[in-house]
C-alpha cells in the first residue's frame, strides 16, 4: 500500500506534459485491450487462418519498420504534441478500415497504414517522457506509464472478451439492417458481433485525444528552416554524427568493426532484436492458442489475459525498487530468465487450467523490467540523439517481430504450437545472455548498479563510467 501511495504522490510532482501523457495512456488503454483480445479472433471468424493473420501482422510491422527512422528524425526535430496528435488520428482512420473492410487487400493496406502511425507512437514514447522528466523521476515515470497502460488494458480485455457474446444476443443488431449499414457489416452473426465490439472500442478511444491537445509545445531544438530542411532531406549527416559519437569513423575498418560490436548501442539493439524475434513468434497468437487449442471462450481468455496484464502492472511498479536492491542489469536479466520455463510449459501443455495459471505469471515476469530497459537504453546515448537511438531500438524490435510473425503463423499451421514457443524461448535466452555478458560482468567488476551505460556527457570517449 505504501508503494501505491508513493506513486500517487509522485504523479502530482511530474511535469504537466508527463501527467497529460499518462492520462492519454489511461484513456486509450481500454481500446487497446479490446483490440488485443478480439482482432485476431475476428479475422478467424471471417475464415482466415493463422498464416493470413501472420501476413497482416507482417505488413503492419513492415509499415512501422519503414517509418521508424523518419519518425526518429521527426521526434528529434519537431513538436511532440503534433506528432502524438497526427499519429493517433492516422491510427484511428486505419483502424476503421481494419474493422469495416473484410477482403484481404484492404485489410493488408489498412494494417500497413496503422503500422506507420504506430511507429511514431512507439518512437516518441521514451524520448518524450525523458524530455519531460528529471533523471530521478524517470524510473518511476516509465514504470507508472507502463503500469497505467496495463491496468486499463486489463479493463479493456475483460470488457472485450464479453462484448461479442453480448452483441450476439441482440436480435436487432444481428438481424437485417438497412442497406447502407449492411454493406459495411458482416452478414453472419459471428463476424458482425466482433465488428460491433471493435467499433465500440474505437469510440471509447476518442476522448484520449483531449489530453494531447492540452500538451504544451516541446520542440526539442530550435533550428533554422534551412537546417531543418537539410535534415529532413538528408539524414546522413545526422547518422554520421551519431556514429562519430560512438567512435565508428575515427580509425581503420577492423578497429571500427570491433568498436561497433562492443558498443553499448549496438548490443542494446541486438537485445531488442532478439526480444522482437521472440514476440513475433508467439505473442500475436496467444488468443488463438487459448481459444482454439486449449478450448477457452473469448470471455475467459479476456479474463486470463487481463489478469496477466494486471500482474504485469503490479510487478512493473516493483521493478524500480528491485533495481535499487539488486541492480538494473540483474533485474532485467533474471526476471526474464525466470519466465522462460513458464513459457515453454505453456507451449507444451494441453491443459487449459495449467496454461492459464502459468500465463498469468509468465507475462508479468518477462515484461516487468521493460521500463528499466527503456531508461537503460535511452541513457546509453547523448540527449540530442535519443530519438534516432530509440528509432534504432524500435526498428530492430519491430523488424524482427515482422520477420517472425508470419513464420510463427506458418509454423502453427504446419507444425503446431510447441516449436513456436521453444524457438521464442531460445530468443529470449539469447537476449538475456547478451545483457548479462556485456553489462552484468562490468557491474560485478566495478560493484556498481548501472555499469555498462556509456556516459551521455562523454560519449566521444565510448568508455563505460560508473554512475
Amino acid at each position: 500500500m505504501h508503494l501505491f501511495v508513493e506513486y500517487v504522490h509522485q504523479f502530482g510532482r511530474f511535469q504537466r506534459n508527463a501527467r497529460l501523457y499518462l492520462i492519454n495512456s489511461v484513456l486509450t488503454g481500454v481500446t487497446t485491450g479490446i483490440l488485443l483480445v478480439l482482432y485476431n479472433l475476428y479475422l478467424v471468424s471471417l475464415g482466415y487462418g493463422a498464416d493470413f493473420i501472420g501476413a497482416v501482422l507482417f505488413v503492419g510491422t513492415l509499415g512501422a519498420g519503414l517509418a521508424i527512422f523518419p519518425a526518429g528524425i521527426c521526434v528529434d526535430r519537431l513538436s511532440g504534441k503534433a506528432i502524438l496528435i497526427y499519429s493517433n488520428l492516422l491510427i484511428g482512420l486505419a483502424g476503421i478500415g481494419q474493422i469495416l473492410f473484410r477482403q484481404p487487400l484492404p485489410l493488408l493496406a489498412s494494417a500497413f497504414i496503422a503500422g506507420i502511425g504506430f511507429a511514431f507512437i512507439l518512437v516518441i514514447n521514451a524520448p518524450f517522457l525523458t524530455v519531460n522528466s528529471t533523471p530521478d523521476e524517470r524510473p518511476q515515470l516509465f514504470s507508472l506509464n507502463i503500469m497505467l497502460g496495463l491496468v486499463t488494458l486489463v479493463l479493456g480485455e475483460v470488457i472485450g472478451g464479453t462484448l461479442p457474446g453480448w452483441f450476439r444476443t441482440s436480435s436487432w443488431l444481428m438481424g437485417s439492417l438497412p442497406p447502407w449499414i449492411s454493406f459495411w457489416l458482416a452478414h453472419s452473426p459471428g463476424p458482425r458481433s466482433y465488428q460491433l465490439a471493435l467499433l465500440l472500442a474505437g469510440i471509447i478511444s476518442g476522448p484520449g485525444l483531449i489530453p494531447l491537445f492540452m500538451l504544451s509545445k516541446d520542440r526539442p531544438q530550435q533550428v533554422s528552416k534551412e537546417a531543418r530542411k537539410g535534415i529532413v532531406q538528408n539524414p546522413l549527416p545526422m547518422l554520421r554524427s551519431w556514429w562519430q559519437s560512438i567512435g565508428m569513423l575515427r580509425r581503420g575498418p577492423i578497429h571500427r568493426a570491433r568498436r561497433l560490436l562492443h558498443s553499448a548501442v549496438f548490443l542494446l539493439v541486438l537485445v531488442w532484436v532478439f526480444i522482437g524475434l521472440a514476440a513475433g513468434l508467439y505473442v500475436p497468437y496467444f488468443n488463438i492458442f487459448f481459444v482454439q487449442h486449449l478450448g477457452a471462450s473469448p470471455a475467459l481468455f479476456g479474463l486470463i489475459d487481463g489478469g496477466a496484464n494486471l500482474i504485469t502492472g503490479l510487478l512493473t511498479l516493483v521493478a524500480p525498487w528491485l533495481a535499487l536492491r539488486i541492480g538494473r542489469v540483474n533485474t532485467m536479466v533474471w526476471t526474464r530468465v525466470i519466465s522462460i520455463p513458464l513459457l515453454i510449459t505453456i507451449g507444451l501443455t494441453n491443459i487449459l487450467s495449467l496454461g492459464a495459471i502459468l500465463y498469468l505469471f509468465r507475462q508479468g515476469l518477462s515484461d516487468m523490467a521493460v521500463g528499466i530497459l527503456q531508461v537503460f537504453s535511452m541513457e546509453a546515448v547523448s540527449k540530442e540523439h535519443r530519438g534516432l537511438a530509440n528509432s534504432s531500438y524500435q526498428a530492430s524490435n519491430q523488424v524482427a517481430a515482422a520477420l517472425t510473425a508470419p513464420i510463427g503463423g506458418l509454423m502453427i499451421v504446419h507444425l503446431g504450437y510447441p516449436p513456436v514457443f521453444l524457438l521464442g524461448a531460445s530468443c529470449l535466452l539469447l537476449a538475456s545472455g547478451i545483457l548479462w555478458w556485456r553489462f552484468g560482468r562490468e557491474r560485478q567488476k566495478r560493484k556498481q548498479i548501472d555499469d555498462g551505460i556509456e556516459s551521455s556527457q562523454h560519449v566521444e570517449e565510448t568508455s563505460i563510467r560508473t554512475q
